[in-house]
């Protein structure tokens, strides 16, 4: 077998898929043809799916900004001036290990009532599409009117009859006043600022009947709570989903936690799989991939 790797690094997906399958070859392991390409198949399934997440909100809250801080690449145009996404801009980005994840980045609600109208059909098309809704809300707006009924009336039914997270990101806060006090070397908010933010974020999950979990505080200009969105991302994805967005997302923001469960993750499924697929020689195969998972990563 391979080597481990450093105990900060991330092994890279052909590492595991060699270091899995050299233990499903083991003799003891009595694996038939047919169910080591089923594992083979649920691997790869697992190692490289690509997430999709609907990036959703009113016009103006920085949505394509937000996407572009979170996953390193200039893909979506962004204009202070005009509406610029007038339809789903689908964008695959692949950042780290070349495999992508597809962003969909919607049309900004709260344009006209004709405009929403036609973006409520859009929006109805494509949330079966999705694994997660990043509803983006603009740090210094206070009228939520629009973001709750729009939620209310389209997004929040579908997405619970489908099972689909929901989580509020309140970009820009670096505006939320008193914007004086926001510390452009340390981009991070003063005390009196920080006290704002954080009653905003009370104020956005009462608004919208959601914890104060859900809602997560950035400034994608400034790169400020990107590390807890993408920590929060990765506990709200289901286990088999994490490590596919884990993947693309730039490296400055992803924590020691969020690699841990999207690693964690990527094991409690592949087990999963061989309890399901082996059958009585299931038992030697978890056995295995515990100790496996253990000497891969030194954490666990």
């Amino acid at each position: 077998m391979t080597s481990p790797p450093n105990q900060d690094e991330t092994p890279s997906e052909p590492d595991i898929a060699t270091e899995v399958l050299a233990l499903l070859h083991h003799p003891q392991a009595q694996v038939s043809a047919e169910q080591l390409q089923a594992i083979r198949d649920r691997i790869h399934e697992v190692v490289h799916y690509q997430a999709v997440v609907g990036v959703l909100g009113k016009t103006g809250a920085g949505k394509s900004s937000l996407c572009n801080a979170l996953f390193g690449q200039e893909e979506t145009e962004v204009s202070a001036i005009d509406a610029c996404t007038r339809a789903p801009q689908e964008i695959t980005l692949a950042y780290r290990q070349g495999k992508g994840i597809a962003l969909i980045d919607m049309p900004g609600v709260g344009e006209s009532q004709a405009r929403d109208a036609e973006y409520a059909a859009m929006y109805e098309d494509m949330l079966p599409e999705l694994d997660l809704i990043l509803w983006v809300i603009k740090g210094d707006d206070r009228a939520l009117s629009i973001d709750e009924r729009f939620y209310n009336d389209v997004v929040r039914p579908y997405a619970a009859r489908a099972g689909i997270p929901v989580l509020f990101v309140i970009n820009q806060v670096d505006k939320i006043e008193p914007s004086h006090e926001w510390s452009w070397q340390q981009q991070q908010p003063g005390p009196v600022q920080a006290g704002s933010i954080r009653a905003k974020v009370l104020r956005v999950s009462q608004h919208f009947d959601v914890t104060a979990e859900q809602v997560c505080a950035v400034s994608a200009t400034w790169g400020f709570g990107l590390v807890q969105l993408i920590e929060t991302i990765i506990r709200t994805l289901p286990k088999e989903r994490r490590w596919g967005l884990l993947r693309e997302a730039r490296t400055e923001h992803v924590s020691k936690k969020a690699r841990q469960d999207a690693e964690q993750g990527l094991w409690d499924t592949l087990r999963h799989a061989a309890t399901e697929i082996l059958k009585e020689s299931a038992g030697l195969i978890v056995d295995g991939l515990t100790a496996l998972g253990r000497r891969l990563f030194s954490w666990w």
